[in-house]
């Protein structure tokens, strides 16, 4: 394996851009494939903004580990408050099974209310009663 390129063939001496070219060529070749970064135009430059970015990347992953943690914080919080509502929903559900009283004018509708409910006919005349619903659809009437 030769170490060292040839020189360019007869046809670069007459083309002068083709010559530069492949001498351009000869020198990279010969070199291992390195390239001075300086002697490419705009390289430099671009190396510095891929730096540049580089930093903003670690800073950016820094602010996202961050942010990760708050959402961590906050799923807790979100877990806390979920078994708050439950136990809330527990505790609805236990009053709403406790007796309610009800009033109206005339006899309460068989629909109405649940078992162990009151119900206070206020209508104010004579033979008002206090009913209590003693089973689903029964409202029995005691007079007062």
């Amino acid at each position: 394996m030769t170490l060292k390129i040839p020189p360019p063939p007869p046809i670069a001496n007459e083309d002068p851009t083709f010559n530069r070219w492949l001498l351009e060529l000869t020198t990279i070749l010969n070199s291992q494939g390195l390239v001075d970064q300086v002697s490419v135009v705009g390289l430099p430059a671009v190396a510095a903004q891929g730096n540049a970015n580089t930093a903003s990347i670690v800073t950016i992953n820094g602010q996202i580990t961050v942010v990760n943690g708050q959402i961590t914080t906050i799923n807790g919080q979100i877990t806390t408050i979920n078994g708050q509502i439950t136990t809330i929903n527990g505790q609805i559900t236990a009053l709403q099974a406790n007796p309610v009283v009800r009033n109206g004018t005339g006899a309460p509708a068989a629909g109405l209310g649940n078992v162990g409910d009151w119900y206070g006919d206020v209508a104010g005349i004579v033979g008002a009663r206090v009913w209590i619903k003693t089973a689903v659809g029964t409202w029995t009437a005691f007079p007062f």
